[in-house]
């Protein structure tokens, strides 16, 4: 396998899946791709670049559901993140670190195009809030049928505020 930021990411999702954020560590990665860790951090300079990689894949799939061109509302672009972010074991929480490390660089286009920096940066403290709540319950098996009534219903609320 040619080692790229493509296959790097591939096989991080492949480890997530499996055994969660917990046990992706370079030297696993490494070990999946069949590399030396040496040859991963040519690719990838530490853990922190991996996330912000990660996210980036993320907002690729977000992107290409909701297009800035298409101009979605800020809701539509937000209920895609969290489909996103839901799909992917410790998404909300890899999404949320590589948000800390790198924001200008994981922000869905539709948004940073649609809302001024701070009502922006106030609707995504409460989108990953939310969704590492639900992310976290759904790991330790707490039931939460209301989440999806509950997120949509805060989204709501903001959106009037802004």
């Amino acid at each position: 396998m040619t080692l790229t930021p493509e296959s790097i990411v591939d096989t991080s999702l492949e480890v997530l899946s499996q055994f969660g954020m917990g046990d992706l560590s370079m030297r696993r990665l490494a070990r999946e791709l069949q590399v030396q860790p040496s040859a991963l951090y040519w690719h990838v300079k530490n853990k922190q670049e991996l996330f912000v990689l990660i996210a980036q894949r993320f907002t690729a799939e977000v992107d290409a559901r909701c297009p800035a061109s298409a101009r979605p509302t800020p809701a539509v672009t937000c209920l895609a993140l969290r489909d996103v972010l839901l799909a992917y074991r410790d998404g909300a929480e890899i999404f949320t670190l590589a948000y800390s490390l790198q924001p200008e660089t994981v922000i869905p286009e539709a948004l940073a195009t649609a809302l001024e920096s701070q009502s922006l940066a106030v609707l995504l403290s409460f989108v990953l809030g939310q969704l590492m709540i639900e992310q976290n319950r759904s790991l330790l098996d707490v039931a939460d049928d209301s989440a999806e009534d509950t997120f949509a219903a805060g989204l709501t609320a903001l959106l009037r505020a802004t």
